[in-house]
């Protein structure tokens, strides 16, 4: 077989066409777009040129061909183009998440780093709803500091504040403490509501997805998504 100079790709030749191909001859992948389509033009000049003078190659089906060929290019310029979009996206989105540093989401949680003076902002999320549910808050060690009746509550989120304060009225120390929450539904049924605790914003940081991972001031890394409800 012997080789187009114009095309590389291999056309009869008597002479040629039972000896092997040469070993060093280099074959393209086709792995992107502008491989595929040197490979479909090079397969295109070689279907040209091995067809039977007597029956040439109709018209329609070239034309197809064609087609396919601006086909498989524009589908790889489609998907540059959404790359791009997709990156400039997230980029708007990590500086939107940015603003957001200094106000509290509402995050699934029951650690509560008190600062000794701020009052925290607490959630229950309930399943179903209670016809009764209380709050605990409990020190490091599992002392209970303070009890809150939280009365009943609907199906979903349900907000509260702790002030700080012991059940003497007293301001606790600065330190961890940690929020329980327990209630009865319609059955008088016991049933335990997801605790959220609220924590302000101190750092935004971008993933290595582009996502936006919030860094609060409790300690606590979350996602954005994680967010269930902004206090503030």
């Amino acid at each position: 077989m012997a080789t187009n100079p114009l095309s590389g790709i291999r056309v009869y030749d008597p002479a040629t066409a039972n000896k092997p191909a040469d070993a060093t001859t280099n074959s393209t992948t086709g792995g992107t777009a502008a491989e595929q389509t040197q490979n479909f033009l090079k397969l295109l000049i070689a279907q040209i040129q091995n067809q039977d003078p007597m029956a040439p190659m109709d018209a329609s089906t070239m034309t197809s061909q064609m087609s396919q060929l601006n086909m498989v290019s524009s589908m790889g310029n489609m998907n540059t183009s959404m790359t791009a979009m997709l990156a400039q996206m997230q980029s708007v989105n990590f500086i939107n998440q940015a603003a957001l540093i200094g106000h509290s989401p509402l995050v699934a949680g029951s650690g509560i780093a008190f600062d000794g003076t701020n009052q925290v902002m607490l959630g229950a999320n309930a399943t179903n709803p209670l016809t009764s549910a209380v709050a605990t808050i409990t020190d490091s060690s599992g002392n209970v500091v303070n009890s809150v009746d939280l009365g009943a509550l609907n199906a979903g989120i349900s907000n509260f504040i702790w002030n700080g304060k012991d059940a003497n009225g007293d301001t606790v120390p600065a330190g961890m403490y940690y929020l329980n929450l327990s209630g009865k539904n319609a059955d008088n049924a016991t049933e335990n509501p997801t605790a959220y605790v609220a924590s302000a914003v101190a750092s935004v940081t971008k993933s290595s997805t582009g996502d936006a991972i919030l860094n609060l001031l409790d300690g606590r890394t979350v996602k954005s998504s994680e967010v269930q409800q902004w206090i503030s």
